[in-house]
């Protein structure tokens, strides 16, 4: 609601006082991260997705599509060298590594039992197994 009516009201005051410049896109597009940021919220908790590494990952993503989205009509709007290019390749890099981290740590797999556990879980029942020994033989 507010947002619709704000974009519309930031829209009209450009176009009638400066058409040849499309200022309104700035803050239009800027606040469109947080209402993205918002509905990948709202869609999150309503699907129930709990690991919050994996949260990160998706929140990461979203942000990521938005704020280079952002900055290529930035680029297009005003300066014609496409320098937006280099903050999406190293963001996309760490984009790229925060998705293959997941993967690899936060990922859960089927354990001997049937059940699922990330590596990281697997590593802390490890541990706990051995702690638990050491306890047995020192009695």
């Amino acid at each position: 609601g507010c947002y619709v009516i704000v974009s519309a009201f930031l829209y009209s005051i450009n176009m009638l006082f400066t058409p040849m410049v499309w200022w309104f896109l700035f803050p239009v597009l800027g606040w469109t991260i947080g209402v993205a940021e918002h509905i990948t919220a709202y869609l999150v908790y309503a699907r129930g997705v709990y690991p919050m590494a994996k949260r990160g990952v998706i929140f990461h993503f979203v942000s990521f599509i938005f704020s280079v989205l952002f900055m290529g009509v930035i680029n297009f709007l005003t300066y014609h060298v496409l320098w937006f290019l280099i903050p999406t390749l190293f963001w996309g890099t760490g984009l790229a590594i925060h998705f293959i981290a997941f993967l690899v740590f936060h990922r859960a797999s089927v354990d001997d039992q049937g059940g699922l556990k990330s590596r990281r879980e697997k590593s802390v029942e490890k541990e706990i197994l051995k702690m638990k020994k050491r306890m047995e033989h020192k009695e």
